[in-house]
């Protein structure tokens, strides 16, 4: 037990370390709760939360206890999959003291408590789901919170939220999953490809089909494909309506 004094200007407390628990001692009043905390005082075995200030016993102790909303972040956790592919997942837990007297209580560190539960139930969480889910944070966390709400209720704190904050895999399956994209993308543009040659062969063919239908379709077609400046000499015979022989140069507008 490490004893040190401090002074104020309406009462002198000594500080008492008791583990992660600081606790004071008063010389004459029960200390002012700051804002957002509440005091716990022991008197004998006894905790009470006190709401104003009191005269303090020589024995009494003190402590202010953090009322306000505070995060437990978990530490990256590698948990497999569904498919027994490890995930690398991190939570944020988000709690607030309820019950100052079991907080000041119930546990050496109430934190910790909480934290271990939502580590375990973490666990099966994310076990139970496919790796392209918990890649995606769709995981079902309503084990989790309930897990962490058991826990904290046993140790005066509330569970506001939990949060699955960060999922990614392995180094190794996340290259693998990316030449699994790269394939799907070049498999996607080969496909679309090869359908686009195919209209362009189909239109061919019905080209083709029409101009052997019609000859004079095709003489035309003929004609426009000349270049400028081509002879072009027609037999009779050749083009239906058409006797003797035709020849002549131009271009392809002036046939």
């Amino acid at each position: 037990m490490i004893l040190s004094r401090r002074r104020s200007a309406s009462a002198a407390f000594a500080v008492v370390d008791e583990g992660s628990a600081t606790w004071e001692r008063a010389a004459l009043l029960s200390p002012v709760a700051v804002p957002g905390s509440a005091v716990v005082r022991a008197r004998g075995e006894r905790l009470e939360k006190i709401s104003r200030r009191e005269v303090a016993r020589p024995a009494d102790r003190f402590r202010q206890v953090d009322m306000r909303r505070r995060q437990l972040v978990l530490s990256p956790q590698s948990i497999p999959a569904a498919e027994g592919i490890d995930v690398h997942v991190t939570a944020v837990v988000t709690v607030r003291v309820g019950d100052p007297v079991a907080f000041a209580a119930a546990a050496e560190d109430p934190d910790a408590e909480v934290y271990l539960a939502v580590q375990i139930a973490l666990r099966d969480a994310v076990a139970a789901v496919p790796l392209d889910d918990v890649l995606q944070r769709r995981v079902d966390l309503d084990g989790v919170r309930r897990a962490a709400s058991l826990a904290a209720a046993g140790v005066g704190l509330e569970l506001v939220a939990v949060v699955l904050k960060d999922a990614s895999a392995p180094r190794q399956v996340a290259l693998a999953r990316e030449e699994e994209q790269v394939v799907q993308i070049t498999s996607r543009t080969a496909m679309e490809r090869a359908r686009a040659e195919v209209k362009a062969t189909r239109a061919r063919l019905a080209a083709a089909q029409m101009l052997e239908r019609s000859p004079i379709l095709a003489g035309v077609r003929l004609l426009e494909a000349l270049p400028a400046g081509a002879t072009l000499k027609v037999d009779a015979g050749t083009l239906p309506g058409l006797s003797g022989t035709v020849s002549g140069t131009g271009t392809s507008d002036d046939a």
